[in-house]
């Protein structure tokens, strides 16, 4: 078993420690989600109305659940900057339209938390 261990030092005027967040403590990150519609028989046929609004909220919930994950991870304030849904065919390897779905776009802002707050 190997042991490991680490100090800091503090240096007087020294610059700050390097960071993903860059000097700007800002950074985004985009990240796309796929929800299946379901209820349908055959892809050609629209999607109803509550079949969508399911796929919808499917998308947002795991968009709200990507911010949280975000925050947790890169220890930082999380916000949502923009968030697009699209509706496509989902294709197979045979490349033949097999399931209608939504897919929704999120543009995160990520703000580094301050150490000494």
């Amino acid at each position: 078993m190997a042991a490991a261990s680490a100090q800091t030092t503090t240096v007087p005027d020294a610059a700050p420690a390097a960071s993903a967040f860059g000097p700007d403590p800002v950074i985004q990150i985009t990240t796309t989600f796929q929800a299946r519609i379901e209820g349908l028989a055959n892809p050609r046929d629209v999607p109803t109305t509550t079949a969508q609004d399911a796929a919808r909220r499917a998308l947002y919930n795991m968009a709200a659940n990507e911010c949280t994950i975000l925050a947790e991870f890169w220890k930082a304030e999380c916000h949502l900057a923009s968030f697009s849904v699209d509706v496509a065919d989902a294709t197979e390897r045979d490349e033949q339209p097999q399931v209608r779905a939504m897919f929704g776009t999120a543009v995160y802002a990520l703000r580094l938390i301050s150490s000494g707050r």
